[in-house]
């Protein structure tokens, strides 16, 4: 490994916990960090080289941002793609690269590509309005129930709704959007792959996720999932596929819906990812050092861990909103091989990740148990 990759800059967009956590394994290497975020009281405002308050979406803010780096990464989709663009054309290296990011930042475009490159996926529709929507409503032209989901700016379960009847329509805001089609899914999964410029590609284990019904949030990843080693591998060589399809330097996680032994992509994410925080203690190489190590082009590292390992987010309870109190935390000191993570996000509100906990453990039954009691003991409230 030459030493001197270390002298480059590496330049974040986005401060949130997934700057936050890739940050600390830059400060373990000691790579000079530059973040951008368009929060003032982000997360990863102390913890960086140098640190900016910014509109992510302008174009010349990010231009000017990263002109002082070297290399560029992401921890965030909702940016200026364009400015990126023009940084690469400045020489600059950016990792995803732009095309990678400008393909996922649009659902109607990602799923477009996933049928143009022959990705399993649901079927879907593109609307350009409600009015547009409704149209097809006359003509009876989608079929209840199904998935509206805005095709720009969604995030943590935001801009996607489950429609049961016509009368759910009332309520969705008029803007661009895909109507799903509505699978009835045995299991949600999700593969994080890696890629560097070298061309090495390697996939952590094949996870399974439980969501909220409500929010849409992942409140439980378990990490292997419990599926047969053959769906394991089939999660995986589709996660490689598309990595390589999209030529998605650095991580893409793949979510994915098990359906009678089959697989259907449901939606890709080039960054770091909730799905794989489990990483950070169970596996040699957590999720944000295979990053750092794909964006700075060095060897990949270790995926497989032993025994289980269940991760449980920790989010806003409903009914408060303001400066965060963490109620019972105490819990998850009393709570044998449980690892805290906080994201020092000082305002709660209703949903809003805060934190999360991973419990290590030989047996699934004895992971799942004691993360079902910290669920339901800690609260995120509000002073």
């Amino acid at each position: 490994m030459n030493s001197m990759l270390f002298d480059k800059k590496l330049g974040i967009i986005g401060g949130g916990q997934l700057g936050k956590m890739l940050l600390a394994e830059c400060n373990k290497l000691s790579i000079t960090t530059h973040v951008i975020d368009f929060n003032d009281k982000s997360p990863c405002k102390h913890l960086c080289s140098k640190f900016s308050y910014g509109d992510l979406n302008d174009y010349d803010t990010i231009v000017n941002f990263g002109s002082d780096c070297d290399i560029i990464t992401f921890e965030i989709e909702h940016i200026n793609v364009d400015a990126l663009d023009t940084l690469v054309k400045m020489g600059k290296k950016v990792y995803p690269k732009p095309d990678t990011l400008r393909t996922i930042q649009d659902k109607n475009q990602q799923k477009n590509f996933f049928n143009n490159n022959n990705i399993p996926t649901s079927g879907f529709k593109y609307f350009r309005s409600l009015d547009d929507l409704n149209l097809s409503l006359d003509d009876d032209k989608v079929k209840f129930p199904c998935v509206w989901k805005k095709t720009k700016f969604g995030y943590d379960g935001y801009g996607v709704k489950i429609l049961k009847s016509p009368s759910d329509i009332e309520n969705l805001p008029d803007c661009e959007m895909i109507i799903e089609d509505f699978i009835p899914f045995d299991k949600e999964l999700s593969v994080i792959v890696s890629r560097n410029p070298s061309g090495e590609v390697k996939c952590y284990k094949t996870v399974e996720m439980e969501f909220n019904k409500e929010s849409n949030q992942v409140e439980y990843v378990i990490s292997p999932a419990n599926i047969s080693k053959h769906v394991d591998l089939m999660a995986q060589d589709l996660a490689v596929k598309l990595s390589k399809s999209l030529d998605c330097i650095g991580l893409l996680a793949v979510e994915m819906f098990l359906v009678d032994d089959k697989i259907l992509v449901n939606e890709v994410a080039p960054r770091p990812h909730n799905s794989g925080h489990f990483s950070i203690e169970a596996c040699e190489s957590s999720q944000f050092q295979q990053h750092i190590r794909s964006v700075f082009n060095l060897k990949l590292g270790e995926t497989h861990h032993l025994g289980t390992a269940i991760m449980l987010n920790l989010v806003g309870a409903e009914g408060y909103k303001g400066k965060v109190y963490y109620e019972n935390l105490d819990n998850v000191f009393n709570c044998e091989f449980a690892h805290l993570h906080l994201y020092g996000k000082k305002e709660t509100r209703p949903n809003r990740k805060m934190g999360h906990v991973t419990i290590i453990c030989d047996k699934f039954e004895d992971s799942y148990e004691r993360a079902k009691h910290l669920k339901k003991t800690i609260k995120v409230k509000s002073i």
